[in-house]
């Protein structure tokens, strides 16, 4: 039996052969190989274009298709998963996803097949729950914005909020979103002495003194929102311009997850009018960012190019903690990661 590799300019083929020798000891031979892409800027972008309309438009390079033949197992985490290498993929009975998001599989033609496809929730949760603390912090206290003008040879003591720059001690956190990046951001600022809110309507939390809320009462209290939900139709702008309307003029909002979620126009207004305090945001709805992109001619915004996930051991161990799922299940036949069971 053979399990197939597709590495990428993050998690590169020898971090996947690594990862699943566990599963070298039900007799499968493991055989990578690495998608082969000019940038990472490349890949972002077309990772983004599966995020939107998914993989069906992209077409598969022949040796990837011819290696794919005899595989029983896929692995890959950003390489298109689309009917051509399905079909090219004639024994395919597992598709392991190294991250939690799937856009780039074909799910339905995959559940056609009975092809069982694998995600890997929180394999960055700490990458992102780390940075996000991070993010809230360098925005509201001026960080960048310092760091920036010392570099450019100006000192700059006077921000947009020089008059009501905060401490986090008694402020209120609001968090969208309470899977396992959601919890751990949660635990990251429990020790920071504030309040913490939550919205979920699929997840019941109350760790570290969290209330869950309605998303409304969460947008008028919170003195900073921070965005991790996951992207699909019903999160699509779910912090619509009516909620962020609802927010106090001193709060800030934060966002490291998907830029869907958010209603980036109506941020922008906000930003602009100094409707709200400031934004920190890692990912936008045009990936990478030109100059003169809106929010970055903004003076009360942190931007940072989508790389809040992008730890090396967040890439390192995501092989190891999907083959250990794998494994279990094959043992089993039970797992917690399978997306259409």
């Amino acid at each position: 039996m053979k399990l197939l590799g597709i590495g990428d300019l993050f998690i590169p083929k020898e971090y996947i052969s690594d990862g699943f020798q566990p599963l070298a000891k039900h007799s499968f031979l493991i055989q990578t190989i690495d998608w082969e892409l000019e940038s990472i800027s490349e890949l972002q972008r077309i990772n983004q274009c599966f995020e939107k309309s998914g993989p069906e438009d992209f077409c598969i390079p022949q040796e990837i298709l011819e290696a794919v033949e005899d595989a029983e197992i896929l692995i890959t985490q950003f390489f298109p998963v689309n009917k051509q290498l399905l079909d090219a993929g004639k024994k395919l009975k597992i598709i392991g996803v190294l991250r939690a998001g799937y856009e780039n599989v074909n799910l339905d033609y995959a559940s056609s097949k009975g092809i069982l496809v694998f995600h890997t929730p929180g394999r960055n949760a700490d990458a992102v729950a780390d940075f996000t603390v991070g993010l809230l912090i360098c925005e509201c206290r001026n960080i960048a914005k310092g760091h920036h003008g010392l570099k450019n040879g100006k000192w700059h003591r006077e921000f947009s909020n020089t008059e009501h720059i905060p401490d986090l001690p008694g402020k209120i956190v609001g968090i969208v979103g309470l899977g396992e990046i959601g919890q751990k951001v949660a635990q990251r600022l429990s020790g920071f002495g504030v309040s913490l809110l939550g919205y979920d309507p699929h997840i019941s939390f109350s760790g570290f003194g969290l209330l869950q809320v309605s998303l409304n009462e969460l947008m008028m209290k919170a003195d900073f929102v921070t965005i991790h939900a996951r992207y699909s139709e019903e999160t699509d702008k779910l912090i619509s311009k009516e909620l962020i309307d609802l927010m106090k003029p001193t709060a800030y909002l934060i966002n490291t997850s998907r830029p869907g979620i958010v209603d980036e126009d109506a941020l922008y207004e906000a930003l602009k009018n100094y409707r709200i305090a400031g934004a920190g945001l890692d990912v936008f709805n045009v990936e990478p960012l030109g100059e003169n992109y809106p929010l970055v001619k903004l003076d009360n915004v942190t931007v940072t190019p989508h790389m809040a996930g992008g730890s090396k051991d967040a890439f390192l161990n995501s092989p190891k903690k999907l083959a250990l799922e794998m494994d279990k299940y094959l043992v089993s036949k039970e797992s917690r990661m399978i997306v259409n069971k």
